[in-house]
């Protein structure tokens, strides 16, 4: 991807989160980006794992696409799923920020995952991956989402995390993510209207190790719609932010019929953007 292609992504969605045109405050250091995916080139080489051409396309098509030409159709099969996409960002980030549009068609049916950032050991880029069912230890994996629940069509956004002091289930050794601690905050309405783009940024600052200080926060169509602090995702710096996880998952039953997801104009940046 250009450096100019970049930078339009990026200043396009400044603009449209409303908030985003203020200059950083005195002092502050702007985030740099990470990693920005417009699937302009038309193929999904940028990504390091997940990629099947069955189920995720790369689509052109610019009175569809949210800007440019292109975008991604994933196709959820029945009784299934759409697969995922990750992308690895080694040693790590103690902050990232993701945004991205999402569009579900008219008729969707129950929820989906929509949007990870993990954090997987330094020395093991894959030790927080396919750890659903497990519960962290502070030194293994945390995991941060952003999902629908299943409750409608789709349910409304809900965090979705993998954190060492989340309540385990009836067995003691068993844990699924969780919406946060009681202490976490939602700003309805939640929902993402289907046959409609809707701009989704998720933030994630980690808590120093030894302190209850790490962060989250969500925004839909750039109104702050979630909010979770004081809590813990590591107990170790060998823990970092270092991928992100476009993540098409129904959940283990997965769903009865098939039908598809689309995704635009994915940037991730090192920290949140200035208010």
């Amino acid at each position: 991807m250009s450096r100019i292609r970049v930078f339009l992504v990026f200043a396009g969605f400044l603009a449209l989160a409303g908030c985003r045109s203020r200059d950083t405050a005195p002092g502050a250091v702007s985030p740099d980006t990470v990693f920005a995916e417009d699937f302009e080139s038309g193929s999904l080489g940028a990504w390091n794992d997940g990629v099947d051409t069955t189920r995720q396309q790369v689509v052109r098509d610019s009175t569809f696409a949210r800007s440019g030409a292109h975008y991604l159709a994933v196709t959820y099969v029945a009784g299934g799923d759409g697969g995922w996409l990750t992308r690895f960002f080694e040693p790590g980030y103690d902050s990232l920020y993701a945004s991205y549009y999402v569009r579900l068609p008219a008729g969707w049916q129950g929820g989906t995952k929509l949007i990870a950032l993990y954090g997987s050991r330094t020395d093991n880029r894959w030790s927080a991956l396919g750890k659903a069912g497990t519960c962290p230890t502070g030194t293994d994996f945390f995991a941060t989402m952003l999902i629908t629940e299943a409750s409608g069509n789709p349910g409304p956004v809900r965090f979705y995390t993998y954190y060492p002091a989340m309540a385990r289930e009836p067995d003691g050794v068993t844990c699924w993510g969780r919406y946060g601690d009681g202490t976490e905050t939602y700003s309805p309405p939640l929902t993402l209207s289907p046959g409609v783009w809707h701009h989704v940024e998720l933030w994630v600052k980690l808590n120093a190790p030894g302190s209850d200080d790490a962060a989250e926060r969500f925004w839909i169509d750039g109104v702050p719609r979630g909010a979770w602090s004081g809590f813990s995702l590591r107990s170790s710096n060998v823990l970092r932010l270092n991928a992100v996880q476009l993540t098409f998952n129904r959940g283990v039953s997965g769903g009865p019929t098939a039908q598809r997801l689309f995704v635009d104009d994915l940037v991730i940046l090192s920290g949140r953007p200035a208010p």
